[in-house]
C-alpha cells in the first residue's frame, strides 16, 4: 500500500509553497497566452471596445431635446415666451404643432420630447393680471428623463416670470432680496462622462481578467491538462497563484489603456494621486483575478464560465457597488454585498482620483476590504480546488 507521505506529496498536502513550482506554472500560462490569439485579443482589446461601446452609450445628459409649440394667441408675449426655451442649450425648437391631432402623432411617433401649449388669450390675460395656465406635455416613456425635463421647464418658467416682474414693477417686485447661488463641486459642467467613465474602468477590470482567470483553469479541465496537476506534487496554491500572475500583468496593461483612453479620448480629467490609483488597481485586479480562480473550482465548461462570470460579477457591480446608485442608499442583502464587494471600494478610489483631487492618504481606508478580499477568495478558491480527478 501506498506510504501516507507519498499520498499527501501526491495530493500537495503537507508540502511547503514553492516558488519555483508557482513560477513555473506561470511561465506556461504566459506562453499558452501568448500562443492563444483569441484570448489575448479578449484581454487586450476586447476591454477597449467595451468601454468605448459602454462610455458612449451610457449618456445620462439631458440636451437637444427636441420640442414644439402649440401657440392658440400667437402674439409678440406669447413668441417671446417661446423664446426662453428656444435659447436654451437643452431643447432644440422643432416645426410649430397644427392642433391636437399633429400633437398625438408627433409625440407617439418619439418626434418631440416636450409640447408647450400657451393659450388663446395668453397675452391680454397676463397684461391684466389674470391667471394664465400654460400646458406643458412631456414624454413620460423615460420617467428619469422626464422628470429633468420637468425641472427645465419649471426654472424656465420661473425665471421668465421673474424678468417680466421687474420690467413692470422694478426690483420691488422680488420676493427677496437674494437668491440661492448653486455650484456644483469636483464636476462642474455636470456632464454623465466625467461619473460614468471613473466608474466603468473597475467594471472592466473586473469583468475581462475574471473572465480569463476562469478560462485558464476551465480550459485545463476540458482538455484534459489538469492531470499534470493531479499527479505532481504542486500545491493548490502554487497553481492558482501561478496561473494568476500573468492575468494580473494583462489586466494592469488593461488599466494604463483605459486610463489613458479615458483621459485623452473622453477628455475625462484626471485630477489625483496617478500612483495612489496605480497601487489600487494593482490590489483590485489581483482581488478580481482571484474571484475568476475561485469561480473556476464550481465549472467545468468554457461556455459556463464565461456566461456564469459574467452574470455573477455584472450584475452585484452593476448594482450594488455604487456605479449608479449610492451603496449607502441600499437596504437589506444589497448593502451587505455592496459593502463586501470589491468594486465599490474601486470605484470609490476611481472617482476621487479622477475626479476629487485625492491621494494616497485620503483614499487609504477604501485599500483594506481589496486587501482583505485577495487572501479570503485564493484560500476559498485553494479549498475548494479538488487536487485529484472525481
Amino acid at each position: 500500500p501506498e506510504a501516507p507521505a507519498s499520498r499527501r506529496e501526491r495530493s500537495g498536502t503537507g508540502r511547503s509553497f514553492d516558488l519555483r513550482r508557482m513560477f513555473a506554472y506561470t511561465r506556461r500560462e504566459a506562453l499558452e497566452l501568448l500562443c492563444d490569439p483569441i484570448r489575448a485579443t479578449l484581454a487586450t482589446v476586447g476591454s477597449l471596445i467595451l468601454m468605448f461601446v459602454v462610455g458612449y452609450g451610457i449618456n445620462m445628459d439631458v440636451e437637444n431635446l427636441s420640442f414644439a409649440v402649440l401657440d392658440h394667441d400667437d402674439t409678440t408675449i406669447s413668441r417671446e415666451y417661446v423664446l426662453q426655451i428656444a435659447g436654451s442649450r437643452y431643447f432644440t425648437e422643432k416645426a410649430p404643432i397644427i392642433d391636437y391631432a399633429d400633437l398625438d402623432r408627433r409625440m407617439e411617433d418619439g418626434e418631440l420630447s416636450l409640447a408647450i401649449e400657451i393659450p388663446p388669450g395668453f397675452g391680454r390675460d397676463l397684461a391684466r393680471g389674470r391667471d394664465v395656465t400654460i400646458g406643458a406635455w412631456i414624454d413620460g416613456a423615460m420617467p428619469t428623463r422626464a422628470e429633468t425635463v420637468q425641472g427645465y421647464v419649471s426654472g424656465m418658467h420661473a425665471g421668465w416670470l421673474t424678468q417680466k416682474a421687474r420690467e413692470l414693477y422694478g426690483d420691488a417686485a422680488t420676493a427677496s432680496a437674494f437668491q440661492l447661488d448653486i455650484r456644483y463641486r469636483y464636476n462642474p459642467d455636470v456632464r454623465s462622462l466625467d461619473a460614468i467613465v471613473p466608474a466603468v474602468i473597475p467594471m472592466l477590470l473586473l469583468l475581462i481578467p475574471a473572465m480569463l482567470a476562469v478560462l485558464s483553469v476551465v480550459r485545463e479541465k476540458e482538455l484534459g491538462s489538469i492531470i499534470n496537476f493531479y499527479v505532481t506534487p504542486v500545491t493548490r496554491l502554487e497553481f492558482l497563484i501561478g496561473k494568476q500572475i500573468p492575468y494580473v500583468a494583462l489586466a494592469m496593461l488593461n488599466f494604463v489603456l483605459l486610463t489613458g483612453f479615458a483621459v485623452f479620448l473622453f477628455g475625462v480629467p484626471l485630477t489625483g494621486s496617478l500612483p495612489a490609483f496605480a497601487a489600487a488597481a494593482l490590489v483590485y485586479v489581483t482581488a478580481t483575478t482571484a474571484m475568476g480562480l475561485f469561480l473556476s473550482t464550481f465549472m467545468s465548461s468554457q461556455i459556463a464560465a464565461i456566461f456564469g462570470t459574467a452574470l455573477i460579477t455584472m450584475i452585484p457591480a452593476t448594482q450594488y457597488s455604487g456605479m449608479i446608485d449610492p451603496v449607502s442608499s441600499l437596504q437589506g442583502v444589497g448593502a451587505f454585498v455592496g459593502r463586501i464587494y470589491p468594486t465599490t471600494y474601486f470605484v470609490t478610489i476611481s472617482r476621487g482620483v479622477f475626479s476629487k483631487a485625492l491621494s494616497f492618504a485620503d483614499l487609504s481606508g477604501a485599500f483594506v476590504p481589496m486587501l482583505v478580499a485577495i487572501p479570503v477568495l485564493l484560500g476559498l478558491g485553494a479549498a475548494f480546488l479538488k487536487k485529484q480527478a472525481r
